[in-house]
């Protein structure tokens, strides 16, 4: 699975926000996404005092490895 993690950080608290994308394109555009991530706050979708702080492209694998009940 491959999510888009956008990271936001309130300074004066010292906390973070994360907001995750599922299924992100494959070619991110670095000046669209500040915008974006600029729109996400000025649209107050993420709380006052918090200023957008990286993005990461995460991807985890999972291996089930026992599975009594099926």
């Amino acid at each position: 699975m491959k999510r888009l993690a956008l990271v936001f950080r309130n300074q004066t608290e010292g906390k973070s926000l994360r907001i995750n994308i599922p299924e992100p394109i494959e070619n991110i555009d670095s000046a669209e996404l500040e915008t974006d991530a600029q729109s996400l706050i000025d649209n107050g979708l993420v709380p006052a005092g918090y200023v957008f702080d990286e993005a990461r492209v995460i991807e985890t694998n999972t291996n089930v490895v026992l599975d009594l009940i099926q």
